[in-house]
């Protein structure tokens, strides 16, 4: 049977060589992504694929660090004065692909077409009341009310600059110079990029949507470099001198929310007893072969704003106690209640449903799971049309993401607290955000409303699953950030 496997691995081997071997010039940086970005207009997109073609094209005002913390990247300086005024001045010098030098002219046609655009990520800048220039490099934005969390929408992938005198180019260390849709971009470095040549004068992005495939191209080193996607039982053929693997903390979290309408999951002793089923250290050993770690907030450490915490320990023992106090009794079928998990098809979200599924029976409660399509499965959340649900949150750094999920005035569409909770003390304390100036004043508070959240349990925080990226060792200076940011890899180079 194992000669079997690996002939058929054999042949699989040789079939991309066949396909992409010897094709690709040595001064080319070959990356393989699991999908294409829906549009390279840096205004619009908002999907993965897309926001990492925007960070090797385009530069926001800031850049997100190792430590998902905001640095400078077109600014030089700034001061945002009483959360209202965001007073900046630009990098002199800086050119973008057509030549012309970057202005505050250019920023502002940035963010007015992204209004006009109808952008889905127009709606922080709607609240700007006013563009002002100051003179070529310094301006203000001035907004209508106050926002703490303002500054992290000209950030890198999220935001980028565009030339006013063409609509298009932008101030990256890359140039894209073919697209075949659907498969590989090519890109070509900007020699005068403001930060410095950039190491490789091509990069190749190639599309492969099978976690397979992605595997065997490595194995076949027909890339240099894989983000994402390699199936964690296959992490195990790349521990060899051959290959580096990269890990670290994502900007990622995944839970389990409830609709606290439910006439069932209202009831927090009900909440409380499926917390304490699940075994999350297992899950991590058993579904995440180890690459994740326990969540106890919305964001993961190293950010400023994680948060330790206790939500609760597994204890099937408590758990059925409180299903008891709560009324629900063992019928003769061996179940005390039953529930719908609402799933996506893809694998790593049946595999979790298939998990909690098995978690729960084991106190009694029967799961039936759902699944369905991302489009039609966010529809459903969007209308409240669930009783539970797993998902992911992906590139959460700033805290205002509580804001948006625990507010009880941000029930869609006007946010995402898709689950109708809602406590006084919550919002009144995500009232008084807006007044406090200081990231110690903020923190205090959001941690009080994190340990709410603990306390209530609208959400289960599971865990922040590891980024893990494959990498030649031919390839140095390769650096991982929490949301895997292409907007370093100027810095990146094959020997």
């Amino acid at each position: 049977m194992k000669r079997l496997f690996f002939f058929f691995l054999l042949l699989i081997v040789i079939s991309i060589s066949c396909r992409y071997g010897g094709n690709t010039p040595d001064n080319t940086l070959v990356i393989l992504v699991d999908g294409y970005p829906r549009t390279f207009d840096p205004r619009m997109g908002i999907d993965l694929a897309s926001q990492r073609i925007y960070q090797l094209v385009y530069n926001g005002l800031f850049v997100r660090n190792s430590r998902g913390e905001l640095e400078n990247d077109l600014i030089e300086s700034f001061e945002f004065k009483h959360n209202m005024e965001f007073v900046f001045t630009l990098k002199k010098g800086v050119l973008f692909h057509n030549g012309e030098e970057l202005t505050v002219d250019d920023v502002f046609f940035t963010v007015k077409t992204l209004v006009e655009k109808g952008s889905l990520k127009s709606a922080p800048f709607l609240e700007i009341k006013q563009m002002k220039k100051i003179d070529k490099y310094s301006g203000i934005f001035l907004l209508k009310k106050k926002d703490p969390s303002f500054l992290i929408n000209f950030c890198d992938g999220a935001f980028g600059v565009i030339s006013g005198k063409d609509g298009v180019s932008g101030t990256g260390a890359y140039i894209i110079v073919k697209k075949d849709k659907g498969k590989e971009i090519l890109f070509e470095r900007f020699e005068k990029y403001f930060k410095g040549m950039p190491k490789e004068k091509y990069i190749l992005l190639k599309t492969v949507k099978d976690s397979t495939t992605r595997t065997f191209e490595m194995l076949n080193k027909s890339a240099d470099i894989v983000f994402d996607s390699i199936p964690y039982e296959n992490l195990k053929l790349f521990e060899n001198k051959s290959y580096r693997i990269y890990r670290g903390i994502s900007d990622s979290v995944e839970y389990i929310a409830f609709n606290l309408k439910d006439n069932i999951l209202s009831d927090l002793r009900v909440r409380k007893a499926i917390c304490l089923a699940i075994d999350r250290d297992n899950a991590i050993k058993h579904l995440f072969y180890g690459y994740a770690v326990k969540a106890t907030s919305m964001i993961a450490p190293p950010n400023y704003y994680h948060f330790d915490g206790k939500q609760c320990e597994y204890s099937l023992k408590r758990a059925e106690r409180l299903l008891e106090e709560a009324g629900y009794k063992m019928n003769k079928e061996g179940f005390r209640l039953k529930l719908e998990f609402l799933s996506t098809t893809s694998f790593l979200s049946r595999l979790k449903a298939v998990y909690v599924q098995d978690r729960l029976k084991r106190i009694g409660i029967k799961v039936d799971i759902v699944s369905m399509d991302f489009g039609t499965f966010f529809d459903m959340l969007s209308k409240g049309k669930f009783q539970m649900y797993s998902a992911r949150w992906v590139g959460i750094s700033d805290p205002d993401i509580y804001r948006m999920v625990f507010y009880s005035k941000m029930v869609p569409p006007k946010g995402w607290n898709r689950g109708f909770f809602k406590n006084k003390e919550v919002d009144s304390l995500i009232e008084k955000i807006p007044e406090l100036e200081t990231k110690e004043e903020r923190k205090k508070v959001y941690r009080k409303i994190n340990s709410i959240i603990l306390k209530e349990m609208p959400y289960i925080f599971l865990w922040h699953p590891e980024n893990v990226v494959i990498a030649s060792n031919k390839v140095e200076n390769l650096v991982l950030t929490p949301s895997k940011s292409f907007s370093y890899l100027y810095l990146t180079e094959k020997r």
